[in-house]
């Protein structure tokens, strides 16, 4: 049935009301009841996290082990988890940043998700069961992309907009090729197919190869990541729903690049300002850049409508402007 949600239900009605008071970095999941979520399990969710996050060529992998810690199996991940406690557990302190001089991982923070899914995880004895299955909702199977609640209006829209909506490609006035990227309505006219990814015009064009004449977006144009991607295929499997969902932004505690301005350049900004081919030779793909470009005072004036009107197609929220200007009041801390 369309109108029923494809999702972890347990975690996510409870992310939705909660998401804004208890989910950051230094740390707001302190207060989880494990108990209230349906389980975690370790070889679907929580195992593929570390492996990609972790468990890197020069990081803690099998041949390095970075700090004695190795992140690429069950046994090698417990030797860094208390089970039932995950304030106790080194894994845990180290992406939340406490008790580390430096937020694990260090290219980035994980997701919010991610982070809530790693402690209730271990909370709840930090098990391996190798029978375990997500609970979504129609008994629905686990698919390679991550299983995270994917919301149109918040998740997707400003991505698109900014990454294909954009003037002289898929906005409203010249919408290439017959496609218009900017609003629910226009993205379902003829894009995608609902519950069919490998059908949809939106995801294979996106995950043609590079060097494909038709992928999108097109050179000099930086390609979406693969996040980004792997929540558009979880949209469509899911019944490509118009959802708006709770905005994660949140302005509570202490603001860092890492912890919120990063995503939130991300979604908006870094299409057209990354890469060679980066907008008025703009860069935002760097925590320097972006510090750079808050010193001078461009990127606030921009991002007001003060100077030039950026992203070009819509205004971020008041909540993520706050982010922003929190962020500088506070000495634009990087992590």
């Amino acid at each position: 049935m369309k109108g029923k949600k494809t999702l972890r239900i347990s975690i996510m009605l409870v992310l939705a009301a909660s998401v804004l008071v208890l989910v950051q970095t230094q740390c707001r999941h302190d207060d989880l009841n494990s108990a209230i979520f349906a389980k975690v399990c370790y070889q679907t969710e929580i195992g593929p996290i570390f492996l990609r996050s972790c468990g890197t060529t020069g990081c803690h992998d099998a041949q390095r082990g970075k700090g004695g810690y190795t992140f690429t199996d069950y046994t090698s991940v417990m030797k860094a988890i208390t089970p039932f406690n995950a304030q106790k557990s080194t894994a845990y302190k180290a992406i939340t940043g406490k008790g580390f001089i430096q937020l694990m991982p260090p290219a980035g923070a994980l997701s919010e998700n991610e982070r809530i899914l790693i402690r209730v995880w271990i909370d709840q004895g930090a098990v391996n069961d190798p029978t375990c299955v997500p609970a979504v909702v129609g008994g629905t199977p686990p698919t390679t992309k991550s299983a995270e609640k994917v919301c149109f209006q918040r998740d997707l829209l400003p991505v698109l907009v900014s990454s294909c909506g954009i003037v002289g490609c898929h906005d409203v006035a010249t919408h290439k090729e017959g496609y218009n990227i900017t609003s629910y309505a226009s993205v379902m006219s003829n894009l995608v197919k609902a519950g069919s990814p490998s059908t949809s015009r939106l995801y294979t064009s996106i995950t043609q190869s590079a060097s494909s004449e038709n992928f999108m977006p097109p050179k000099p144009y930086t390609g979406l990541s693969q996040a980004v991607k792997d929540s558009i295929f979880n949209w469509i499997k899911n019944g490509a729903l118009n959802d708006v969902c709770s905005s994660l932004c949140d302005t509570t505690g202490v603001i860092t690049y890492q912890n919120q301005i990063a995503s939130l350049i991300s979604k908006n900004c870094i299409s057209c300002h990354s890469g060679s081919g980066a907008s008025k030779g703009i860069l935002l793909d760097t925590y320097t850049a972006v510090k750079a470009q808050l010193d001078n005072g461009k990127l606030l004036a921009a991002v007001k409508g003060t100077s030039i009107q950026m992203p070009p197609s819509y205004s971020i929220t008041s909540c993520e402007l706050r982010e922003i200007e929190l962020w500088k009041a506070n000495g634009a801390i990087q992590n």
